[in-house]
């Protein structure tokens, strides 16, 4: 077990780069499990290129998840085009979505 891990309130932030195509299930679950004993959780996504819709639907199942368990989730330097779709999706009702300065 990685340190950190054992206290569920403490915050952690990762990456996430390039595409997130279709079901994405190697770059989400990775997340997933990286993420899952943590009730902050800061994802950086300047280097997120794109995200299809069903990438996105999964994500916003999780969020779903995490936010009825307590947990806050913030995606950090979103970039435009993909912050519009996250608000056409729903994704900022259930994470705080931060897009990249222009």
């Amino acid at each position: 077990v990685p340190m950190g891990l054992e206290d569920p309130t403490e915050r952690i932030t990762v990456t996430v780069a390039g595409d997130a195509l279709g079901d994405a299930s190697g770059a989400m679950a990775g997340l997933y499990q990286i993420t899952s004993n943590y009730r902050e959780i800061n994802i950086a996504c300047d280097n997120l290129i794109r995200i299809d819709f069903f990438a996105a639907g999964r994500l916003l199942n999780w969020l779903t998840q995490r936010q009825a368990q307590g947990c806050q989730v913030r995606l950090l330097g979103v970039n435009h085009l993909v912050a519009a779709f996250f608000h056409v999706i729903g994704i900022q009702e259930h994470a705080v979505v931060e897009r990249r300065p222009a």
